[in-house]
């Protein structure tokens, strides 16, 4: 449903939320049909129900009928309004199992907020409209009341179906990525590897946690570790493809500053507790402004490198640190900006 449908649905008294449902006109959502039946050509607009009945407000829909009325429709649409988000995000939730992007359980708050405003819109159809079906008159995807009430009463199966699409499609993203790095390993001068990349258990341990709660507010497992694979392949290629590039890369860390240097020490102890330092060092000798030349600078910088040993890890390792501060004013800067410290991003090299 594209945003003018939307408005049209919900036209009287009602601002329209901030999400846009694009549809066809007719998508299938496994048993489902999105869009329903097309007009007959040349077939009279009235206001009489499809089967012929000249009281269109009498009876609801009984299921394998002709449709819903006019009457019945607008009456669905109005008991719906103050459903309007919830709904819209179970229908997102109803798409997910067969997109590459799915939306509408991104986050505990949103999952919660479909699903209570599913149940809530569930009661009034269970009292009103408990057979209702789509209306043989029209073609309009906000008056498919048949398909709007299917979707709530399949509504926890949509969420489940959602969380375990969503879940998969972090994993193929982040899988993508290291990818992406692996092509373009020279023109980010090896600088490819997270800190963890010698423990891919790191990652999935982070996504479980990032989705424990999304998976038990519907009731459903964890996905075992066989959903990672296409993760954990595209790290092992990526590591091995970084290992192919050890020798091409030169110490950066020519120039000295103790002070900053010692602040990396600290910084690297937090960093990676069990890595043994080899060598530190500043890429500059002087700060770096930055900032529009002659213009007032958003502050100053230093950047150096750190190379290290790491337990079951050949060759070296090598990480960066930058040396921030804010400029407050009259020539001056603070002592240490907040985004100071060390990246996380490495790369490997000969350790020489």
């Amino acid at each position: 449903m594209n945003i003018y449908g939307l408005k049209k649905m919900f036209a009287t008294g009602f601002i329209v939320a901030a999400f846009a449902l694009s549809v066809s006109a007719q998508i299938s959502i496994k048993d489902i049909k999105i869009g329903g039946k097309k007009p007959e050509p040349n077939k009279p607009s009235t206001n009489t129900s499809p089967n012929g009945n000249k009281n269109p407000s009498s009876v609801i829909s009984k299921a394998g009928g002709s449709g819903a009325t006019r009457e019945e429709v607008q009456s669905f649409q109005r008991d719906m309004r103050p459903y309007f988000k919830g709904m819209g995000m179970i229908r997102n939730m109803a798409k997910a199992a067969n997109s590459d992007h799915p939306v509408g359980c991104s986050t505990v708050a949103n999952l919660r907020k479909a699903l209570d405003e599913g149940a809530a819109f569930h009661e009034i159809i269970k009292q009103k409209y408990p057979n209702i079906e789509n209306p043989s008159w029209a073609n309009d995807d906000d008056m498919m009341v048949g398909d709007w009430r299917r979707i709530v009463e399949n509504r926890e199966t949509h969420a489940k179906s959602c969380i375990n699409a969503t879940f998969k499609a972090v994993v193929a993203a982040g899988a993508k990525s290291l990818d992406d790095d692996r092509a373009k390993i020279k023109l980010k001068d090896g600088f490819v590897l997270y800190r963890d990349f010698d423990d891919p258990s790191a990652f999935h341990a982070r996504l479980a946690e990032k989705y424990k709660e999304s998976y038990a507010l519907v009731g459903v497992t964890m996905p075992d570790d066989s959903v990672f694979a296409p993760y954990d392949s595209a790290l092992a290629a990526l590591v091995a493809e970084a290992k192919l590039h050890v020798a091409e890369w030169k110490w950066p860390g020519t120039n000295r500053d103790p002070m900053i240097e010692a602040k990396a020490r600290g910084w690297f102890a937090k960093f990676d507790p069990k890595a043994q330092i080899t060598k530190i060092g500043m890429m500059q000798s002087d700060w770096v402004i930055d900032g529009p030349t002659g213009g007032i600078p958003k502050g100053r910088y230093k950047r150096g490198y750190i190379m290290y040993r790491k337990p079951g890890v050949q060759p070296c390792l090598v990480a960066s640190f930058s040396y921030e501060q804010n400029y407050i004013g009259g020539g001056k800067f603070n002592d240490m900006a907040i985004t100071s410290g060390m990246a996380h991003i490495l790369r490997l090299q000969d350790c020489k």
